[in-house]
């Protein structure tokens, strides 16, 4: 290594492009060119000669903000690492983000996560969001053999008891004879699975179709995208 070499985020702090948080952001959301190549690794190193240039619009560290949304398959397992690849990215992803593999170090998840569960998964980098979706309502439709009576099923949900502390926002209704609908407000490892053991269902397949004010829309399935500028959970 030169000792003339700089850190990059450095040499953009010293030719006024920008501060050194909103450096490393740059760089990270590939928004950073050195003599005409994208440079995305924090830590690289140039010359004082090379040419350092961002990507317009120059956008604030606020813009910058990641969160994804995952339609995941019935078959498919975890990490997400596995599901959320350059490949499975939707062809209709109109962020313009170019996907970095720290974006999915999320500080916040959220939705179809559990054992048994598909649908939506949706995931935050950015803190003011994964507050949001912490305590986002969430929908699932419960795919059962046979969904119990809509009298039978109010009588099971009065005498539903749980551990810890009562489930927010509970609200369960039969969609069909064997459909039911379940909205759930922050919810909580594993209790998704214990609410549906309570009311004594065995479900077949359980689905995330809505996360705060996001659902599916047409986002294939085993696909994902970034979230855009003005959605919000």
């Amino acid at each position: 290594m030169s000792e003339q070499e700089l850190r990059l985020s450095k040499r953009m702090v010293e030719l006024g492009l920008c501060s050194r948080r909103e450096a490393d952001a740059f760089i990270e959301q590939g928004r950073v060119r050195v003599d005409g190549q994208l440079v995305q690794q924090l830590g690289s190193r140039v010359r004082p000669e090379q040419r350092i240039e961002l990507d317009k619009p120059r956008m604030t560290l606020g813009e910058l903000s990641i969160s994804l949304l995952l339609h995941r398959a019935t078959a498919e397992s975890l990490p997400l690492s596995t599901l959320i690849t350059p490949d499975t990215r939707a062809a209709r992803d109109g962020s313009e983000v170019v996907f970095n593999p720290r974006h999915l170090k999320p500080l916040q998840q959220a939705g179809a996560l559990e054992p048994g569960c598909h649908g939506l998964v949706a995931l935050t980098l950015d803190k003011k969001l994964a507050r949001k979706l912490a305590d986002a309502e969430q929908e699932y439709l419960i795919q059962l053999e046979a969904a119990p009576a809509a009298e039978e099923l109010k009588q099971r949900l009065q005498q539903l008891k749980l551990p810890g502390k009562a489930p927010r926002g509970l609200k369960v209704s039969r969609q069909s004879d064997r459909q039911l609908r379940l909205v759930l407000t922050a919810v909580q490892p594993g209790q998704l699975a214990a609410i549906c053991q309570g009311l004594g269902l065995q479900p077949l397949a359980l689905r995330c179709i809505r996360i705060g004010k996001l659902g599916m829309g047409d986002l294939p399935a085993a696909q994902w995208r970034y979230l855009l500028p003005m959605e919000s959970f």
